[in-house]
């Protein structure tokens, strides 16, 4: 088995939803999650991110830094340490209220359609391997 390390300082970094995301999972050539993604997101000093929805659940890993975040129209503060749920649907946007330092968190998302769509037709021809190995 060796060790797969996806250094920071190499790492790309693109200006998505109004903040720095780098994308970790899927991660080319290491693994491919069918059901799941991760990235790193980055909000730059007093900027916020771009009010947004999407079709799966998502949950956010404040890792330093604090804000706030407005989701569906309801504003509470946030800091490290903080993990919040965001069901699938629901618009959010996470403003870093600190003029020194970035807000970094984790993002982890799931079940979108397109993914339980994968994860059915893999596991339906897995099945059908199963059944052809019978």
């Amino acid at each position: 088995m060796a060790i797969h390390i996806s250094k920071g300082k190499a790492a790309k970094t693109n200006y998505e939803y109004g903040c720095d995301l780098r994308r970790v999972y899927p991660w080319d050539d290491v693994m491919d999650p069918i059901y799941w993604g991760a990235a790193i997101a980055s909000v730059r000093v007093s900027e916020s991110t771009t009010p947004h929805s999407h079709d799966e659940d998502e949950t956010f890993f404040i890792m330093s830094g604090n804000g706030r975040i407005d989701v569906d129209g309801e504003n509470t503060p946030v800091a490290a340490g903080d993990v919040i749920f965001l069901p699938r649907g629901s618009t959010h946007t996470i403003a870093n209220e600190n003029a020194v330092e970035p807000l970094v968190f984790l993002t982890v998302f799931w079940a979108s359609p397109e993914a339980k769509g994968a994860l059915r037709r893999a596991l339906q021809a897995e099945e059908a391997g199963e059944l052809a190995d019978a």
